[in-house]
């Protein structure tokens, strides 16, 4: 995945608790990747469509927590 891509949750970034925020407004909405950060542990931040920052800023997620959303 690069920056600009477009990506949903997978099955398992659905389930993890910690994404609990994004899937309370829609378990099934689409985000923009805006940022790669490589070598680290959650490399990718996407800015999430139907959900607000706000203090808690763009979340970062595994590779294994999301999928393409047009593809």
């Amino acid at each position: 995945m690069k920056v600009g891509d477009m990506v949903r949750l997978s099955e398992y970034g659905i389930a993890r608790d910690y994404n609990s925020r994004i899937t309370m407004k829609c378990a099934y909405q689409t985000g923009i990747v805006v940022k790669v950060h490589e070598n680290a542990s959650y490399p990718y931040k996407v800015r999430w469509m139907k959900t607000s920052d706000g203090a808690y800023g763009t979340p970062a997620h595994s590779r294994r927590e999301l999928k393409y959303a047009y593809r």
